[in-house]
C-alpha cells in the first residue's frame, strides 16, 4: 500500500488541478466565492484526515511569499492603468503604509486591553493580520466587475500594503522599536522595490524587442518576476514592491510599444490561468493546514481578534480618506465603505505567523488566531463583501 504521508509535489499539483476543477463548477452553481468553496474543500479534507501527508505540506514565508503571491501581484499589477492609477495613487500609498501602521497599533491595543495580551505580543499579532489579501480580494472584483478607479486602489492597496507589514514584521518580532532607524530601513526597502522593479522592467522591454515569438516572450515574464523578486530581496529591498512595479511597467509600457496584439493576447490569458491556479493552490493549502479542533479551543480569542480587525479597519480607512481629500483626490463616499468592508486577511498573514520563532511568547494563541481570522475574513466577510457588491449602485 503506497503511504500517503509521501506526498510528492506532481501528486498535489494534480489535486490542486482536479479540486480547482470542481470548485470552480461549485461556486458558479452556488454563486459563492471561488475561495471560499477551496477553503470548505481544505477544511472539510483536513477534518475528514483524508488530506494524510497533504497536510504536512510547507506553509511557510518562504513559499507565500516567493512563490505563490509575487505571480498574483504582478497579474493584477499588470491590469491596472496608469492613468487610473495616478488619479487615486495618494489613496493608494496612504492606505499601504500609514493604514497598516495604524490598522496594526489600532488592533494591538484594543486586544491588549480585551484579552490581556502583552503589549509587544498584541502589537506583533496586529502587524501579522494588517496587511489586506491581494489574493482573496482580487478574486472577488474580477467577479463583482466594480468601477475601474475603486477595483484600482483595492488591488494596488492590496498588493503594496504586503510589503509593510513585512517590513513592519521583524520589527515587532524583535521586541524593540528605533522611529528613526525603523523609519530608514522602511524608505530603503519600499524605495529599493520601486528601483529594482524599474531597473529590471527596462531591461527586459529592451530584450523584448529582439524577440517576437509570442510563447518565448510569455515564458519571459516568468523570469521578470521571479528575478525583480529575488534581485530586490538579495538586496535588502522589497521583492513584493518590485514585482508591483515590474507589473505596472508591463502592462503600461512593454506590452504596448514592444509586443504585438498576439503577444499581447497570448500574455493575458497566460497570466490569467495562472494567477487562477496560484489561488487554487493557496487557499486549498490554507484549509489543509488549518487545525479546526484548535480554532475550536480559542473561539473567543479568535471572535475578539476579528472584531478588533474590523475596528481597525475603520479606525484606519475613513481618516485617510479625509486626508486624501484634503490632498485633491475626491474618492466618492460610497467607495469608502467598499473599501472599509474590504479588508480580508488570508494566506500572507497565516505565513507571517508561521514564521514566528519557536520561542517567541504567545507563539501557538498568534498562530491560532491568525488561521481563525483568515477564514472569518475570507468566508464570512468575503461572502458579506460580494452581496454587498452586487446590491450596491455605484
Amino acid at each position: 500500500m503506497t503511504d500517503i504521508s509521501a506526498v510528492q509535489p506532481l501528486t498535489f499539483s494534480l489535486l490542486v488541478v482536479v479540486l480547482a476543477f470542481i470548485a470552480a463548477i461549485v461556486s458558479e452553481k452556488l454563486r459563492v466565492s471561488y475561495t471560499t468553496v477551496l477553503i470548505l474543500i481544505g477544511l472539510l479534507l483536513s477534518y475528514l484526515k483524508v488530506a494524510g501527508g497533504f497536510s504536512g505540506l510547507p506553509f511557510d514565508r518562504s513559499l507565500i511569499l516567493g512563490l505563490v503571491v509575487p505571480p498574483l501581484i504582478f497579474e493584477a499589477a499588470m491590469r491596472t492603468r496608469y492613468e487610473i492609477f495616478r488619479t487615486v495613487r495618494r489613496t493608494v500609498l496612504l492606505l499601504a503604509i500609514l493604514g497598516v501602521i495604524v490598522s496594526a497599533i489600532v488592533s494591538g491595543f484594543v486586544l491588549n486591553v480585551a484579552l490581556g495580551l502583552p503589549l509587544v505580543v498584541a502589537l506583533t499579532f496586529g502587524v501579522i493580520v494588517s496587511p489586506t489579501d491581494p489574493i482573496s480580494v482580487v478574486n472577488i472584483l474580477k467577479r463583482m466587475k466594480a468601477p475601474d478607479r475603486l477595483t484600482t486602489i483595492l488591488e494596488s492597496e492590496a498588493y503594496l500594503n504586503d510589503a509593510t507589514a513585512v517590513v513592519l514584521y521583524p520589527i515587532a518580532v524583535s521586541l524593540t522599536f528605533r522611529p528613526l532607524q525603523d523609519v530608514g530601513f522602511f524608505a530603503y526597502t519600499f524605495g529599493g522595490g520601486v528601483l529594482v522593479g524599474l531597473i529590471v522592467s527596462g531591461i527586459a522591454e529592451l530584450l523584448y524587442r529582439l524577440v517576437t515569438e509570442p510563447l518565448a516572450e510569455t515564458s519571459f515574464t516568468i523570469a521578470v518576476i521571479f528575478g525583480s523578486y529575488a534581485l530586490a530581496e538579495s538586496l535588502g529591498a522589497s521583492g513584493l514592491v518590485a514585482v508591483a512595479i515590474a507589473g505596472l511597467y508591463m502592462g503600461n509600457r512593454t506590452m504596448r510599444i514592444a509586443m504585438s496584439e498576439e503577444t499581447r493576447t497570448t500574455m493575458t490569458r497566460f497570466w490569467e490561468v495562472g494567477a487562477f491556479l496560484v489561488t487554487s493552490f493557496a487557499f486549498l493549502l490554507l484549509g489543509l493546514r488549518a487545525d479546526v479542533s484548535l480554532i475550536v479551543a480559542y473561539a473567543p480569542f479568535i471572535i475578539a481578534a476579528f472584531l478588533a480587525i474590523l475596528l481597525a479597519r475603520f479606525v484606519s480607512v475613513y481618516p485617510i480618506m479625509g486626508l486624501t481629500h484634503i490632498l485633491g483626490e475626491r474618492i466618492p463616499q460610497s467607495y469608502t465603505k467598499v473599501l472599509v468592508a474590504s479588508g480580508l486577511r488570508g494566506v500572507i498573514s497565516v505565513a507571517l505567523a508561521l514564521s514566528l520563532p519557536e520561542e517567541f511568547p504567545f507563539r501557538a494563541t498568534i498562530i491560532a488566531m491568525t488561521f481563525g481570522v483568515a477564514l472569518l475574513s475570507l468566508i464570512v466577510q468575503g461572502e458579506l463583501l460580494q452581496v454587498y457588491l452586487r446590491k450596491w449602485r455605484f
